[in-house]
């Protein structure tokens, strides 16, 4: 295994092992076959079609719990911020996808937290916050919906919420190029090229963590059309 390769972390203790309780929702915060399947022929794909470049994975400690919010320009971004994260991570995602058996089965077994689109879901975020309390890393797209034309729309604020439960840093993602390889209305993704850029971690205490976040991403992103 590669220095790229997710890191392969301790099997959960055994009371981790044990069936959820009435009282929460099992939480999954290790790689997992499936999750090593899907990252690796991923990978494979975006580095020959997309020629992708990660950078910035230094400002992900190797161990306790993260949050990575990411602009959200494409179909293509949870595999690009899971090739970028060096470690487990589990995606927020809208509960609409686990329609699909195919994806219902995927998110599971890379214990992915579905939430309910355009509702002020508790449930999922405080399942975001254990695994966060647990050490895991979690991504979540905060504008909510892909950008309609590669600019960084306004994050919604059930991110920060997540982090503060779990007192843990925010690290900004910034995405590039997936709205140019795949953006809203088109049929089959292009050979655009990617980048993936993690940020330096943001205190989620502070009174405007989401908006130092958006900032940084902007920062890097700028309109997102280039």
């Amino acid at each position: 295994m590669t220095s790229a390769d997710p890191v392969r972390e301790p099997e959960p203790r055994p009371e981790q092992r044990e069936g959820p309780s009435s009282a929460e929702p099992e939480i999954l915060t290790h790689v997992t076959p499936g999750y090593l399947a899907a990252w690796a022929s991923t990978r494979l794909a975006y580095t020959l079609y997309f020629r992708e470049r990660l950078e910035g994975r230094e400002h992900i400690p190797p161990t306790g719990g993260v949050l990575i919010v990411a602009n959200h320009q494409s179909f293509l971004d949870i595999p690009l911020v899971s090739h970028v994260v060096p470690r487990h991570v589990s995606f927020v995602a809208r509960d609409t996808l686990a329609q699909s058996r195919p994806l219902a089965w995927l998110m599971r077994t890379c214990g992915a937290v579905l939430i309910k689109r355009g509702a002020n879901d508790r449930a999922a975020l405080r399942e975001a916050a254990l695994h966060l309390e647990r050490g895991d890393v979690v991504a979540m797209f905060p504008e909510g919906t892909r950008t309609p034309d590669g600019s960084v729309q306004p994050f919604r604020s059930g991110a920060v919420v997540a982090a503060r439960l779990a007192k843990v840093p925010i690290v900004p993602c910034a995405i590039r190029g997936a709205f140019q390889a795949m953006g809203r209305g088109k049929g089959f993704p292009r050979p655009a090229k990617m980048r993936a850029t993690l940020l330096p971690p943001i205190d989620s205490a502070l009174p405007d963590a989401l908006e130092r976040a958006r900032a940084a991403i902007i920062a890097v992103v700028g309109d997102g059309r280039s």
